[in-house]
Parts: structure tokens; C-alpha cells; sequence
């Protein structure tokens, strides 16, 4: 049976309004009256509705909201998207909240942010008893920017291909504890969209007067609690790092509105900064733009990220932006020897070397603990890896058989563990230059001695979910990076073999760079336009020693 807060009843109404004598007494009447009666009451409950959803779609169009899309574009399965010029994730995610939160202000609709379970999306609480308007202003939300809402809990997804301001999108409305509302949004190049596995859920909280004290009553779990009285003190300022694992952490950032009781950390919280480090090592055209899609899968998948040093060991681009969040380090030889004294860098952060990439997005909760070690992938196993020298040093070093290699891509590292090894030990590995490889090469020999040292010392856990590593020679190329464009079901990448002659020659070099302009299409906050010549590495940024120039 619809509940009285769901989309209007033509029956419910009916028994509503017209008392029991009468509804017993119409018992009577002969078919043709009962339906000529209904069918008037629908075309009034009709022409209310109208009026109601013609009101908030006014009060909707008067607000003021930020962030509106530059224009509008079709996504492959026919729904309807929304042009950004800078998109990112967390720009969409700021943007999904903000026009919800606005929305219920205008209908004054009391809301406070839930911290869900799955921090991919934002949850919004609501009173069950403004269930009503809550469909009214979202209804009249969706028409002004097209969006789309499924129900989550029951799950019913039959509606996500409908825009959300037809009715027929709200027709699980009157069952559901629990709704999501998604937009999709895209680049002007089309290439890059996001939304699907973002959005707005908005939790219906119905009232429990059993005790003294009256209460709300959660429809779902959450990571703090499910109750909580309905008058329960001031609301609080949070971040949307403290809902979101995903987004910025930034002090200075968004920020929403909660009660008092749920700001508190989350579990997976990574409190300590941790910064990204980026090797620049050739000075090739490939190289080049490999640099570049790297600096924008930082920006694009990982916004908690504090700084970007780019360690340079040749002449850095002229489209490089150095600033706050961008710094240059030139530097010599045997820099995986020394980066535990890389000036200015966190006591934690992440290493790229050329061709590791962010895929998705990640939380820092990916890469490091709570406590400060840190999450490196495995790898594959083999004879040949047994037998590798980096192998022999790490058991050398720790007394611990080697069970696994390690994955490559980006690889989290901390100042404690490199400062812990004999510097000369690791520069003695020689590791091989993977974009010159006729094949993919096994374990880095640092990653696997610093990742095997930190895991017998208790400072890491290994962690079971892998990269996908490609050779710009491998066969079917073209074929493996289309499906990667139109599922973007990866969490990070590493291209190698750029240089190699056999994908020169193949034109696998060519195929590798065109996609990487496709996959990162939105420029990041470190990069200026193309300049003539190379820029040199800025001064002032030594040490007085080592391999830092």
C-alpha cells in the first residue's frame, strides 16, 4: 500500500477523503459511474500535482546555484550528460551535493549529511514526514538539470535510464527508505565522464516516539550510529574529506553540514600528509607525454594528495607549473638510493616513475594504514623472480624468505623504511630501464627490497589487487585500451616499452600516447601552455649532496 508521504494515490486519497458510508454506498453504483468517478478524481489529483511541481520547479529556477554546466551532450547509452571545462571527480561530487542541499534549503526541508558506509557517494538525511516535498523539489531539480534517481534500498534500478523529471522515474518512490540521485557530467571533449559511481543518497529517518525522549530512526546502517534524538544539538561544519575517503582534504575545501555526534574520524581516516613523487627521466617526445597524463591522473584521481615533486634528471618541459603544490628537484645519479633525503617531501608519499598511473579513483587509505605503513601491490611469482638479485638482498637484508613479487605502478613508500636500508645495497641493483624493455620485466628490484623490508618489519601489508601493466608491443593493443576508455575499471596503470624499437616500429608508441590523451583529457593546475624550448629545473632546490642537484 503507497504511504501517505508517497507520490499521490488516486486510492489512498479516495478512501481518504470520501468517508466510509459513502465508499460503502458507491459499492452499489453500477461500473460506469465508479469509473467516471475515478477518472475525475485522477484528473483533479493530476491537475494538483501540476500546480504543486509547477511552484517548486519557480522556486528551483530562483536560487542560485554554483557550478552550472557550460552546456549539455548525449552519453552512449542515450542519457543526458553535462559539459565542465576542469572536471574531476571531486568536482562532480561537490557539485551532486550542493544542488541537493540548495534544493531542500529552498523547500526548507531539514537535512544533515550521513557518513555511509560506501564513501563513494554523499548520504543526506531527511524526516520520512517530508517525504512529499523531498519528491517535489528533487522532481523539479531534475528538471532544471537532468539527472536521474534509482531507489537503493529495496534495490531497483529500473529507472536509472529515465530522466528524473519524468514521473514515471519516481514510481518506486513509495517504497523506498532510500534514493540516489546521479548526474552525469563530461569534458568538452566527450572522452572523460563521471556520475555513474558518484551521486546523492538521500536516507528517509522516520521518527520512534516509543521512549520519553523521541527519536530518529536510520533506514540503513551507517559508520556512526542509527539513531539519534530528534532534537540532538547544534549542527557542525565537516569537510567532505570526513565523509569521503575520495575527496580533497584540503582544510581550505567544500565543506557540509552534520549533527554534533557524527563528526568523528573514520576508521580508514589517513590523518598525515602524504605527498607524490614523480621521476622524470627521458627526454624523448613519448616521455613527455607521459609526464603529463601522470601529473593529471594525480589531479584528477587523487586530490588528497599534499605536494608533487617532480624529481628531474633532465630539463624539465616549458609547460611545467611550479608553485605550492609543484615542486622541481633536479637530480643526478642514484636517485633510488636517496629519495628518504628528497628536500621537502612527506614522511610519506607515492612513487611514479615514467608510466605509472592513476586509473580511478583512490583513497589514501589504498596506499597507506591509518597507523603509517603502507598497502603495496602484489605481484606475480615465478622462477625467474626467485631468482632475481633484488630477491637475494631482501632475504639478505631481513632473514625472510621472498614469497611474492610486487606490482608495478604507483608505489607508496615511507621515509622510515628507505632510511632503514643501506643506501649502497639498493643502488647496486641496477634496475632496468622498463621503457626501453622488449618485454615486460619483472618485480622493480627497489620496490621489491623496500616493500619486502617494510612487510617484515610490520610496516606493511601487502595488498591482494594488482596494476595493469602494458607493453606498448603487446599484441591486440588497440583492442585492450578501447575497453579500458569505456570502462575505466582499473585502479592504476603502467605503460612500458614506449622506446623499445619493436613499438616504434609497430606504431605501438603512437597508439599508447593517443589513448593516454583520451583517458586524461582535462588539464591539471601543473601545466601551462607549450612553451618553445625546455625549461631548466628551478635553483635553490639542493641539498648539498647525494644525487640532489
Amino acid at each position: 500500500m503507497a504511504e501517505p508521504e508517497a507520490m499521490s494515490s488516486a486510492a489512498h486519497v479516495y478512501a481518504k477523503l470520501v468517508p466510509q458510508p459513502l465508499r460503502a454506498a458507491a459499492g452499489k453504483m453500477s461500473p460506469q459511474v465508479r469509473r467516471k468517478v475515478k477518472k475525475q478524481l485522477n484528473r483533479t489529483l493530476a491537475s494538483r500535482e501540476s500546480r504543486l511541481h509547477r511552484r517548486a520547479l519557480k522556486r528551483v529556477r530562483e536560487s542560485d546555484f554554483s557550478n552550472v554546466p557550460e552546456g549539455r551532450a548525449e552519453a552512449m547509452d542515450g542519457r543526458v550528460g553535462h559539459v565542465h571545462s576542469g572536471l574531476t571527480t571531486d568536482f562532480a561530487r561537490h557539485t551532486d551535493l550542493m544542488l541537493v542541499t540548495t534544493a531542500f534549503d529552498v523547500a526548507e526541508i531539514p537535512w544533515f549529511a550521513v557518513p555511509a558506509l560506501d564513501d563513494r557517494r554523499i548520504s543526506l538525511a531527511v524526516p520520512q514526514d517530508r517525504k512529499t516535498d523531498v519528491r517535489r523539489v528533487l522532481r523539479a531539480l531534475l528538471e532544471e538539470q537532468t539527472g536521474y534517481v534509482v531507489s537503493v534500498s529495496p534495490a531497483d534500478e529500473s529507472t536509472a535510464t529515465v530522466p528524473g523529471s519524468h514521473v514515471k522515474a519516481w514510481k518506486h518512490y513509495a517504497k523506498a527508505r532510500v534514493i540516489r540521485l546521479t548526474w552525469l557530467r563530461t569534458d568538452p571533449t566527450r572522452t572523460l565522464w563521471v556520475g555513474e559511481k558518484q551521486g546523492v543518497e538521500i536516507e528517509f529517518w522516520t521518527h520512534n516516539t516509543a521512549l520519553d525522549t523521541p527519536r530518529l530512526v536510520g533506514p540503513r546502517p551507517n559508520r556512526v550510529q542509527r539513531v539519534v534524538p530528534v532534537e540532538a544539538g547544534p549542527m557542525v561544519s565537516v569537510g567532505h574529506d570526513r565523509l569521503s575517503g575520495y575527496a580533497d582534504i584540503d582544510a581550505d575545501s567544500e565543506r557540509t553540514l552534520t549533527r554534533e555526534g557524527f563528526d568523528v574520524p573514520r576508521i580508514e581516516e589517513i590523518t598525515y600528509p602524504v605527498d607524490a613523487v614523480v621521476l622524470w627521466q627521458h627526454s624523448e617526445p613519448w616521455a613527455e607525454e607521459l609526464l603529463r597524463a601522470t601529473l593529471r591522473s594525480i589531479h584528477q584521481y587523487a586530490p588528497w594528495v599534499d605536494v608533487v615533486h617532480v624529481v628531474a634528471a633532465q630539463p624539465v618541459p616549458g609547460w611545467i607549473q611550479a608553485g605550492e603544490r609543484l615542486q622541481l628537484i633536479g637530480a643526478g645519479g642514484g636517485v633510488d638510493a636517496a629519495l628518504q633525503q628528497l628536500p621537502g617531501a612527506a614522511a610519506r608519499f607515492l612513487l611514479l616513475r615514467p608510466g605509472a598511473l592513476l586509473a580511478r579513483p583512490v583513497r589514501a587509505f589504498d596506499y597507506f594504514t591509518p597507523l603509517g605503513g603502507t598497502r603495496p601491490r602484489r605481484g606475480g611469482w615465478s622462477a625467474q623472480e626467485a631468482a632475481a638479485p633484488w630477491a637475494a638482498a631482501a632475504y639478505a637484508h631481513t632473514g625472510r624468505t621472498v614469497a611474492h613479487g610486487y606490482a608495478h605502478g604507483p608505489q607508496p613508500y615511507t621515509v622510515e623504511v628507505l632510511g632503514g636500508i643501506r643506501a649502497g645495497r639498493i643502488g647496486a641493483l641496477h634496475p632496468q630501464d622498463g621503457q626501453y624493455a622488449s618485454e615486460l620485466p619483472g618485480t622493480h628490484p627497489v620496490d621489491g627490497v623496500v616493500h619486502h623490508v617494510a612487510h617484515a618489519g610490520g610496516l606493511a601489508e601487502p595488498s591482494g589487487e594488482g596494476t595493469l601493466t602494458v607493453h606498448a608491443s603487446m599484441p591486440r593493443l588497440t583492442r585492450l585500451l578501447e575497453r579500458l576508455l569505456v570502462r575505466r575499471d582499473t585502479q592504476q596503470l603502467q605503460l612500458m616499452g614506449l622506446g623499445s624499437p619493436e613499438a616504434l616500429a609497430a606504431g605501438g608508441t603512437g597508439t599508447l600516447l593517443e589513448f593516454l590523451r583520451r583517458y586524461y583529457p582535462v588539464p591539471s593546475p601543473f601545466e601551462l601552455p607549450a612553451l618553445p624550448e625546455a625549461a631548466e629545473p628551478e635553483e635553490g632546490q639542493d641539498t648539498g649532496g647525494g644525487p640532489w642537484q
